[in-house]
Order: C-alpha cells, then structure tokens, then sequence
C-alpha cells in the first residue's frame, strides 16, 4: 500500500538550531511517521545540517525554491546544484509568484531545470479567492499546468494549494478538492498516457493541520500533503503523522 506523503515546507519558521531540535526530536519519534513518506524542505542555509542529524531511513530533503540557472555570475541566487543530497524541490509557490512576480513563464523555466536536474519536482497550483468567485479556478489551474513538458516529467508531483486557503483556516469542502483534483488528474491524462499519469503523486495543501486531515483524508485522489507552518512546529506535525496509522 502507497504511503501517504507528508511534505513538511518551514518556508522561514525555523532556523540552524530549531531545525535540528525539530529532526532530532524526529528521531525519537520514528513510529510516529512510519506510516508517511516524509520530505523535509528546510531553509536553504539548513539543509546540511537537518542531512547530518535525522537519523531515520527514508525521510527526504527537498529545496523550497531554486534559480532558472545553475551556474553563473547571478548574486544571492541559489542553484539546485549548490546542494548535495536533494530529492525535490518547489515550483510555483503562490508566495512566489505572489510576492517575487513569477510568472507562468518563469515558473515553466524553473520547472525544466529542476527535471533537467534529475530532481523530482513539486508544481505548485492554484486560485486566489478572486479568481474563485469569479468562477475562474478551472481557468487559472489549467494555465498553470500548460507549462507542463511534452516528455520528460520523471519525479513530477502536483500540489494543489487554493491561495485563499493557505494559513487562513479557510478549508475547501471535500467536494470542491474532489472536483479540482478530478480536473487536473484529466488534464494530466490529456497529455500524457495513462501509465505516466499513475505516477504522479496529487498533494492538497492550504489549512492542512491535525484538525483538518482526517476529513482531508475522505478525499479520495489525495495521495499526501503538502504542509506550511503546521508542518514547522513539531507536535503538530507529529500529530498529523500520527492520524495516518
């Protein structure tokens, strides 16, 4: 049976020091999170040092956001090269495109150098709550997937986040998530065969807390989580990986 995922974004909760509280504090509750495929995306300044003290097999390490370029003379930037060990990494956030201006370009470009890379990627889509009562949610998603490749999309996953309800306790309905992974399971099957499209995991994120996740759980295409500040204090998210057993 296919582990559910838990995908822990700390965007900027945590530092060098409570990063490595919070995986040792993991280490001593490993049964808790037996039942998750867990990837950590620290800040980028902690990254080596969540590798060197989580001590549980399994647990992956992604980035939460990376440059278009890999190399070069481009001051403050990050590139997915810099770092050794990565598993996955962020594209599309709705933090970056709404406070840094990613555009579906930019987020398209981004995305062909994070599989480029032979690193999974985690397209972020989604509506504001403009664009919902505008009835555009459908609109909106499927420009967001058509910067999809025509090939190449090993290790894709998508995660859909309605803006909206990002850290607001605004939770969809059950229904409403069905339809809107109902839609983009569809899209995917519009360009890609079926056997390509078993493979990519559907997360939900937006409110995802201890609260929230059973009734998450009743949603039917939901193959993991993928989780903002709930995910960066640990019993919390202990408790969300708890409700997994």
């Amino acid at each position: 049976m296919k582990k559910t995922i838990l995908a822990a974004n700390w965007k900027m909760y945590l530092n060098e020091d409570t990063s490595i509280d919070f995986v040792k504090k993991m280490n001593s509750n490993r049964e808790s999170f037996s039942k998750s495929e867990v990837i950590l995306f620290p800040s980028h300044t902690c990254i080596s040092q969540v590798q060197d003290n989580i001590d549980i097999e399994n647990i992956k390490l992604g980035m939460q956001d990376c440059d278009i370029n890999t190399k070069g003379a481009y001051t403050g930037a990050v590139s997915i090269h810099s770092l050794s060990g990565i598993d996955f990494c962020i594209v599309g956030h709705s933090e970056r495109r709404l406070l840094y201006n990613e555009s579906d370009e930019s987020v398209k470009n981004k995305l062909e150098t994070v599989i480029n890379s032979n690193v999974g990627a985690i397209l972020c889509v989604g509506e504001t709550k403009e664009q919902k009562n505008d009835n555009n949610t459908f609109n909106v998603i499927d420009a967001q997937l058509n910067i999809l490749p025509k090939d190449t999309i090993n290790g894709l996953t998508i995660a859909y986040e309605p803006v909206w309800s990002i850290g607001s306790g605004d939770l969809p309905s059950n229904e409403y998530i069905e339809d809107v992974l109902s839609y983009i399971k569809n899209k995917l099957k519009s360009l890609y065969s079926d056997e390509i499209v078993e493979k990519i995991n559907l997360l939900y994120g937006g409110s995802v807390d201890k609260d929230s996740v059973n009734r998450l759980l009743e949603v039917e295409l939901i193959d993991g989580f993928l989780i903002g500040s709930a995910s960066a204090d640990f019993e919390s998210f202990k408790a969300i990986a708890e409700k997994l057993s």
